[in-house]
C-alpha cells in the first residue's frame, strides 16, 4: 500500500513537471522565434528581473521538468539542477504571492476568491523538488508512469479553471478612459439574457460611479437579426447613460473579433487604460486575446447576486476556449515575423 501511494505522489509529481515543462517550452518557443510576447505571465510573473536572465532560466526549468517527467531516475548532477531549479522557482512564486497580498491589502485590487495562482505553484514546485531529491533512487513503474500521464492531462483541464477562480475574480477597477463590455444572448423583444444584463450593469456602475466616461459595447448580430451592443445601449440609456457617451461594435461575433475590432477604437479615443467587463470564467480569455493585439486591459468581473443557469455550461466552454485562443494567439505570434 504504501509502495502505491508512493507510486502516485510520484506521478503526480512527475505530472506537474511534464504539463509545466512543456507550457513553458512552448512558451519560450513563441517569445523567441514570434512577436515577443512572453505568455509565461499565466503562471509566474519576474518584472524584477532582465528579460535574458528570464530567458535562461525559463530554459533551463523547461528542459529540467521534461527529463525528470520523463526520465526520472537522475545522476548527480541532473539531480542537483532539477531540484534547484524547482526550489528556486517556488522562491520566485512566493514573491509573486507576497505581491499579490501586497497589493491586496493596498487596495490595488480586490477579489472575491483572494487566492494567488502563485500559491498553488509554490506548493507544486516545492514537492517536485522533494520528490526529486529524495525519491531519486526508485524503480519507476507502469504505474506511476500512467499516473504521470493523467495529472498531467488533469492539468490541462485545471490549470484554466484556476485561472478563472484566481485571475476572473480579481477587480482591478479604477479610472480609465473607457469600459467595454462583451456581449451575450439578447431576445427580440428587448430583453437581456441574465448573463448579459449582470455585463451592462456592472458597467453602467462604473460609468455612474466616474471611474469611466465612456462605455464600448462590442458583439454580433445573431441568426435572428437581434443586434446585442444595440440592446446594451437601449437598456444603458434606460438607466441613464448618455448616448452620447456610448459607442457600440456590432461586428464582434467572438471575443477574437470583438478585440480586433475596438483595439483600432481604443487608439483613435486615445485611452491609454481600458477597463474589459464581463463574467469570471470569460476574462483569462480577453486578458490573453487583447494581449494578441498588443494591448493590455484591466479587467472587471461582472458578478450578479443571483445565479446564472448557464454558469456551469459556460465553465465547461472556457476551459476548452482558453487553450483553443492560447494555441492560436501562439501560432499567429509564430507567423506575424
Amino acid at each position: 500500500m504504501g509502495d502505491m501511494v508512493t507510486s502516485l505522489f510520484k506521478g503526480l509529481v512527475r505530472g506537474f513537471a511534464l504539463f509545466f515543462g512543456v507550457f513553458s517550452a512552448l512558451n519560450i518557443i513563441v517569445s523567441r522565434f514570434g512577436a515577443a510576447r512572453a505568455e509565461d505571465i499565466w503562471w509566474i510573473q519576474f518584472d524584477y528581473l532582465p528579460s535574458w536572465a528570464v530567458a535562461i532560466l525559463s530554459a533551463l526549468l523547461a528542459l529540467a521538468l521534461i527529463c525528470y517527467a520523463l526520465v526520472p531516475h537522475m545522476g548527480l548532477v541532473r539531480k542537483v539542477l532539477t531540484t534547484g531549479m524547482c526550489l528556486m522557482y517556488a522562491v520566485f512564486a512566493l514573491v509573486n504571492v507576497f505581491g499579490y497580498y501586497s497589493f491586496l491589502s493596498s487596495g490595488v485590487f480586490t477579489s472575491a476568491f483572494p487566492v494567488p495562482f502563485s500559491l498553488f505553484i509554490v506548493v507544486g514546485f516545492l514537492l517536485t523538488g522533494i520528490a526529486a531529491w529524495t525519491l531519486n533512487n526508485r524503480r519507476n513503474t507502469t504505474f506511476e508512469t500512467s499516473s504521470m500521464v493523467v495529472f498531467a492531462l488533469l492539468g490541462v483541464l485545471l490549470f484554466p479553471l484556476a485561472q478563472i477562480y484566481t485571475f476572473g475574480f480579481t477587480d482591478y477597477t479604477r479610472q480609465a478612459d473607457v469600459a467595454v463590455v462583451f456581449g451575450a444572448r439578447a431576445f427580440p423583444d428587448g430583453r437581456l439574457s441574465s448573463t448579459l444584463r449582470s455585463r451592462v450593469d456592472r458597467s453602467i456602475e462604473l460609468y455612474q460611479e466616474g471611474y469611466v466616461p465612456k462605455l464600448l459595447f462590442t458583439g454580433g448580430i445573431d441568426a435572428d437579426g437581434v443586434n446585442e451592443p444595440e440592446m446594451m445601449k437601449r437598456y444603458a440609456v434606460e438607466q441613464g447613460v448618455n448616448p452620447a457617451n456610448i459607442i457600440i461594435d456590432d461586428q464582434g461575433s467572438n471575443t477574437d473579433l470583438s478585440a480586433r475590432n475596438t483595439v483600432p477604437i481604443f487608439r483613435e479615443m486615445g485611452a491609454s487604460r481600458v477597463l474589459a467587463v464581463s463574467q469570471n470564467y470569460h476574462l483569462p480569455r480577453i486578458k490573453m486575446t487583447y494581449r494578441a493585439e498588443g494591448f493590455n486591459v484591466l479587467t472587471v468581473p461582472a458578478e450578479p447576486d443571483y445565479f446564472i443557469p448557464a454558469t456551469y455550461r459556460n465553465l465547461t466552454r472556457e476551459t476548452t476556449a482558453f487553450w483553443a485562443y492560447w494555441l492560436r494567439s501562439g501560432v499567429r505570434d509564430l507567423r506575424a515575423p
